[in-house]
């Protein structure tokens, strides 16, 4: 065994952190599987999807390219100003609601000027006499010299009552009106606020839509969703379906995936017994003990009557000096390849052979997942062949120190090879002798040799199985 896995497993001793890092991508699978079917995750891919869209793109790009000196309102604002800045226009404005405009308005309606015109008349006919009509030149004469009449006509002369009149209900006057009235409304001071605004797509509702897209995808839940996404962490999750599971949470064995004998005993005598090399029997249950959340295994030193059974003479009553515990699923779970774990805290693994085992109806194949041997080294491998020629291969496993407590045993098993895992570090694959028949679970601890004292037990805290999923 190569130091580099002894190094692995040594680091990966504290089950504990292994298992929590399980729960914790259990966790995160169930939740990952939860939240890519979600009404949320839809909505922000739809979300996303418009962001990333033409749609979005072009109504950005048009609202942030618009440029208030290339619109019509700077337009309509630079006629406007040209309007204000003409001579003509100034001039019109000026006189417009003068007093200059309002004493000549009225004058021009006034008696006076109506009685200065009608004598100028008669002072310009051709039927006009002076000696005759001497009284009419006269007023004429005097009113004609009148500062007032003078002010009158000279104003009514003047170049701007000329520009005032020709503006005066004037298409151009009418289009500086208009102007006037757009320019000053509430709708031109918006839209041409809006238009100088650097800042008017943060204002729009696709601005708010971006915002929502961004903060959801910085959040902590979208990171780790598409992070998890990215690197699939969940192969392993993915394959397996549990196809058996114990948790050892009652106080009492299930009878109903558990027998505490030899499969065969139960079949055939309904009783247990013990193999021609065992220096131990089973006592079908007064060797388990049971804890808070798991099974407790144990072997003793203690004097106890059981069956052995020998080849040449059978089921024979003995008196055994050990006693100790087993328990399998021969009755009620058995499958062909797969996944198999247990978690297991042995204790004293030098004085007895600790033993996670398979096997089908035969004594061969024969796998076993977990054992240790006298010296309380820890074994892996497997038997086969048939009942005449037996072949094995076993491994010495180090850099495991069992007095830590639990450990997760794994093995992995398909059509070509077996693969053995201590919490989750490959330490063998084996591709000699691989069953291809249905196999159940065994957890045991057997005594093969004479010890003054036994005092040990493998304390099981879960057990599950796993199929590959179809």
């Amino acid at each position: 065994m190569s130091f580099f896995l002894a190094y692995k497993l040594r680091k990966a001793s504290d089950t504990l952190d292994i298992e929590n890092n399980r729960d914790t991508l259990r966790k995160d699978f169930e939740d990952f599987k939860s939240f890519s079917v979600s009404e949320e995750l839809k909505d922000y891919y739809d979300l996303e999807a418009y962001i990333q869209s033409e749609k979005f793109k072009s109504n950005r790009k048009t609202i942030e390219s618009k440029c208030y000196k290339k619109s019509d309102l700077f337009k309509d604002e630079k006629d406007f100003k040209r309007f204000q800045r003409s001579k003509k226009f100034k001039t019109y404005f000026r006189l417009k609601g003068s007093n200059e405009l309002s004493t000549f308005e009225l004058t021009k309606v006034s008696d006076e000027i109506s009685r200065f015109k009608e004598l100028d008349s008669i002072v310009h006919s051709a039927n006009f006499n002076k000696k005759e009509q001497l009284e009419e030149l006269k007023e004429f004469k005097l009113m004609k010299s009148s500062q007032h009449i003078k002010d009158f006509f000279k104003f009514e002369k003047s170049k701007s009552y000329k520009i005032y009149n020709e503006l005066e209900d004037s298409k151009e006057l009418e289009e500086y009106l208009k102007l006037e009235e757009k320019i000053s409304s509430e709708e031109f001071r918006e839209e041409k606020a809006d238009l100088l605004d650097k800042k008017r797509f943060e204002k729009t509702d696709d601005y708010k839509k971006l915002q929502e897209y961004l903060a959801l995808k910085e959040s902590d839940r979208y990171k780790k969703y598409f992070e998890l996404k990215n690197k699939n962490p969940f192969g392993e999750l993915n394959k397996w379906e549990l196809s058996f599971s114990e948790e050892f949470d009652s106080k009492q064995l299930d009878e109903e995936k558990w027998i505490n004998k030899y499969f065969w005993g139960e079949e055939l005598l309904n009783k247990g017994y013990s193999l021609n090399s065992d220096l131990h029997t089973f006592t079908e249950g007064k060797n388990i003990d049971h804890a808070a959340s798991s099974i407790l295994l144990q072997a003793r030193k203690e004097k106890h009557q059981g069956l052995l059974w020998k080849p040449t003479m059978g089921f024979v009553p003995t008196e055994f000096d050990y006693t100790s515990a087993i328990i399998n699923t021969g009755k009620s779970f058995r499958q062909k390849y797969g996944r198999f774990e247990a978690k297991i805290k042995l204790t004293n693994p030098n004085q007895v052979m600790h033993s996670f085992w398979m096997v089908a109806d035969k004594n061969s194949p024969h796998i076993d997942v977990l054992k240790t041997s006298g010296d309380g080294k820890l074994l892996i491998g497997n038997y086969w062949g048939s009942e005449n020629q037996i072949h094995s291969k076993h491994f010495k496993i180090k850099g495991i120190d069992l007095s830590k407590g639990y450990f997760i045993y794994t093995l992995d098993w398909n059509k070509n090879e077996l693969v053995w895992k201590i919490n989750d570090v490959v330490v063998k694959t084996q591709t000699e002798g691989v069953p291809q028949d249905p196999m159940y679970l065994n957890f045991s601890m057997g005594i093969t040799k004479e010890q003054a004292n036994v005092n040990a037990s493998l304390e099981i805290d879960w057990v599950r199985c796993y199929k590959i999923k179809e």
